[in-house]
């Protein structure tokens, strides 16, 4: 008998994390530097930025030219106010390098934040 509830158990636990996860189409984000995100060193450039959620968690993908580069995990935070446009905040480490800590969204109230520091640098990932 208990064999026979596993199954359906099973199937259930599977679906149920499906649904919650919500996906994102990807856009363009630029990166005007050299920047570090979960341990992998990621050139200035543009990417493609996919994101899922799952609750208050998230994870931040960047492509470019339809091959992966970099996946992290972040929290999804609430911030006031909707980002006018897409924005990278950044980490000066002590050594010179660059770490992304931060994704706002345009259009969203929301953020994926990586890390935490006081020691951030803001630009527009929109402009030039």
């Amino acid at each position: 008998m208990k064999k026979a509830l596993l199954l359906p158990a099973l199937i259930l636990l599977l679906t149920s994390t499906a649904v919650w996860a919500k996906k994102n189409p990807p856009r363009p984000f630029m990166l005007r530097d050299l920047v570090f995100l979960n341990g992998a060193q990621v050139p200035a450039g543009t990417y493609e930025l996919t994101w899922e959620t799952y609750g208050s968690t998230a994870r931040a993908t960047l492509w470019k030219d339809g091959q992966f580069v970099v996946s992290a995990p972040g929290v999804w935070v609430k911030n006031g106010v909707k980002y006018t446009e897409d924005a990278a905040l950044l980490r000066v480490n002590s050594d010179g390098t660059r770490s992304l800590i931060e994704i706002r969204i345009a259009g969203a109230a929301r953020a994926i934040v990586f890390d935490h520091s006081d020691a951030t640098v803001h630009y527009s990932a929109m402009n030039p």
